[in-house]
């Protein structure tokens, strides 16, 4: 109750946190923001777009079935883990398990990809993509209490890995929108594939906005 209190007298263009690490580094790189980082009428015209796609009863019903295989996925590991033990229970790490799923889940519905991460082998490439979002939380922490710009002109460890993870959390959705491109070429059809290439087939927002909001 206190929290729907709270959204309506927010008003139409509302405040949120500046996480200003993140928009330091979009700034470095001359990168767009994207929804979670915007304010004023820009955010509320491409939320209204976004809203859509990912909040409408017929947004979801499309991505549902996303969600539905990789929860799949995930109870037959967990049943496999509980085998493998000999012990008839489930003894994997709790917090790194859920993670797992979690990440698999938001990039197939956004992506309309598999990262692979409910396998026992996890490609090089996924791995990469994890790290980077493990590394760019854990350099984000220190920059909220220390201005980011200390740390830039500093150019501290800090602040480099920030940026590397950032570049390559970017770099992989590069390759998910160029992979999207390639699939609809050779398969025009209208089989849903993930929230990204539903956005870049309506065109009503441009694609460096896209990018930007589906990174966040």
């Amino acid at each position: 109750e206190d929290a729907a209190t709270l959204f309506q007298v927010e008003g139409i263009h509302p405040e949120r946190l500046r996480i200003q690490p993140w928009f330091e580094y979009r700034d470095y790189r001359n990168k767009k923001y994207g929804v979670l980082l915007k304010s004023g009428e820009d955010w509320r015209c491409q939320r209204l777009t976004l809203n859509r796609e990912v909040l409408s009863v017929a947004g979801m019903n499309r991505f549902l079935p996303l969600l539905d295989n990789v929860g799949q996925d995930f109870v037959r590991r967990v049943y496999t883990q509980v085998e493998r033990s000999g012990r008839g229970k489930w003894t994997a790490d709790l917090s790194n398990e859920l993670f797992r799923f979690a990440l698999e889940s938001v990039c197939y519905v956004l992506y309309g990809q598999r990262l692979g991460l409910l396998q026992d082998y996890i490609n090089p490439e996924s791995q990469e993509f994890i790290d980077s979002i493990t590394l760019m939380f854990h350099t984000t922490s220190p920059m909220l209490y220390i201005p980011p710009r200390v740390f830039r002109l500093m150019n501290v460890s800090i602040w480099k890995d920030h940026v590397k993870s950032w570049d390559a959390i970017f770099n992989h959705a590069d390759l998910c929108i160029q992979g999207i491109y390639s699939s609809l070429r050779q398969r025009p059809d209208n089989t849903y594939s993930g929230v990204l290439s539903s956005l870049l087939l309506q065109h009503q927002l441009p694609l460096e906005d896209i990018k930007a909001s589906i990174t966040e």
